[in-house]
């Protein structure tokens, strides 16, 4: 009776065991979409044996055992798997933010193009050789002017550009600093409530999905580095400073810098810091390090590029220009000495001079072409168009054309550096992601052959419980009383 009794409760441990393995594998069939989700496993162990008294105070085990348990869900997770994941992801990230930066700083220039700066330019030089060809022409001097125009709006488009980039970008880091904050909250929340769960002795499983998932977003954003304490919470680190321990945050906030050519104030860097001591984070890599790394280091080059241009192409152009006549200045007294062109830099706009424009008032008659005041002189307008070919630029080694396309050719390089940088990444991220889901992800054939063992593995412990039933059944039942 007593073996019976014991086969009976073998039978029932066997039916919750595999029952609750069914429960299991239910749910990773049901999240084998869910992004992030990592494949729990039941463990199952036997009970151990039945133990026999013997008499004179010693035990043996017994030769039948007494059933199986689930003794607990293991979720199927490699750690360092995991950090070599959000490290990819770092990197990726940086190489993200630079060349989503670095796209929209030539799309400031449009080059090459038919159409763009560099084209403007060399009109411009090919108007003033026009010019010294006719000097008397007030055809070829309107020509000039509108040529001149022209190449100053480029200018002024690529310095504007370049300016409200840099504040885009900025508002773009501010974005992402604010995100930071969110999922730093999010961890922070879920450290806790992990921590209460596993206290009380039931698996937190999917909250530290969702977790990880949190912490791989946060390491595209920034360069963190986390580990898990041994009450189940993580801290995550960026540089020396903590952003999580256990329910704890500590927010970072952002510092815009001044604009690429701010007059009259000191250069300074756009920075992330930590709002508690307003101190300057290391971010390292991320999003936000590959955008700051454009911002503070790429952008305020070529924007000092392009000014040097312009201030270079103004001063040597106004230089020869102050030197000479326009129609109608008298020959006998000195040259007006007459600037062509404006540069403002309160404004950073460059205009042609207001008195040789007509739009403005101006006369182009006072375009100074000839060196002597006399009919028939192109000297002047002959000397600046030569200076499309004078290596004025980059230590006097390089023509003004030639400079703009070192500086278009530096950007190009950059940014397809970055978008390569961008594919290596990927693909090393998705080397890794790839393994992972080959070890903690859901594979549907797998969980249906472990559905089926689970499933039959109940249906026999259900039989065996019917067996035991009818052999009660016999024994209560069916048996008689002997000796009356």
């Amino acid at each position: 009776m007593r073996s019976t009794f014991l086969g009976l409760e073998t039978a029932r441990r066997a039916l919750v065991a595999h029952q609750r393995a069914l429960e299991v594998i239910g749910h990773n069939i049901a999240n084998a979409g869910t992004p992030g989700y990592v494949r729990r496993e039941p463990v199952l162990v036997a009970t151990p044996g039945f133990v026999v008294e013997t008499g004179a105070g010693f035990k043996r085990p017994g030769t039948v055992g007494t059933g199986v348990e689930m003794v607990r869900i293991k979720r199927v997770f490699d750690g360092f798997l995991e950090s070599r994941i959000r490290q990819a992801g770092v990197t990726l990230g940086l190489w993200e933010g630079r060349d989503d930066a670095l796209a929209q700083v030539e799309a400031v220039f449009g080059e090459p193009s038919d159409t763009g700066l560099a084209d403007a330019l060399g009109k411009f030089f090919a108007a003033w050789d026009e010019l010294s060809k006719r000097p008397e022409s007030v055809a070829a001097r309107t020509a000039l002017v509108e040529e001149a125009k022209t190449l100053g709006s480029y200018f002024n488009q690529a310095v504007r550009g370049l300016r409200e980039l840099a504040r885009d970008l900025d508002d773009g880091i501010d974005t992402r600093v604010d995100e930071i904050n969110s999922l730093v909250r999010e961890i922070a929340a879920q450290n806790k409530e992990i921590v209460r769960i596993a206290a009380i002795g039931n698996d937190p499983a999917d909250l530290r999905d969702k977790r990880d998932v949190a912490i791989a977003r946060l390491s595209r954003l920034i360069n963190v580095s986390a580990f898990e304490t041994r009450d189940g919470s993580v801290v995550i680190q960026v540089g020396s400073g903590e952003l999580v321990r256990e329910d704890r945050v500590n927010e970072l906030q952002f510092e815009s810098g001044t604009l690429p050519g701010e007059p009259g104030v000191s250069p300074q860097e756009s920075r992330v810091l930590w709002s508690n001591d307003g101190r300057a984070v290391d971010v390292g890599g991320g999003e936000v390090g590959g955008m700051l790394s454009v911002r503070n280091g790429d952008l305020p080059t070529y924007y000092g590029d392009v000014e040097r241009l312009i201030t270079t192409l103004t001063d040597t152009v106004n230089e020869l220009h102050r030197q000479g006549y326009g129609l109608g200045d008298p020959a006998d007294v000195p040259p007006p000495g007459r600037d062509f062109y404006v540069y403002d830099l309160g404004s950073r706009t460059l205009n042609v001079n207001p008195a040789l424009d007509p739009d403005a008032g101006g006369d182009v008659a006072k375009v100074a072409a000839s060196a002597t005041g006399e009919a028939g002189d192109g000297a002047i307008a002959l000397a600046i168009a030569g200076l499309e070919d004078a290596l004025t630029m980059g230590g006097e080694k390089v023509s003004f054309g030639g400079f703009y396309q070192q500086v278009i050719a530096d950007i190009g390089t950059s940014a397809r550096q970055a978008a390569h940088m961008v594919q290596v990444h990927e693909a090393t991220l998705h080397q890794y992601t790839n393994n992972k889901d080959s070890i903690s992800g859901v594979a549907i054939d797998e969980e249906m052959v472990n559905l089926m063992r689970y499933q039959r593995a109940y249906e026999a412990a259900a039989r065996l419980t019917t067996a035991i039933d009818e052999m009660l059944d016999t024994l209560i039942n069916g048996t008689g009383l002997v000796g009356r």
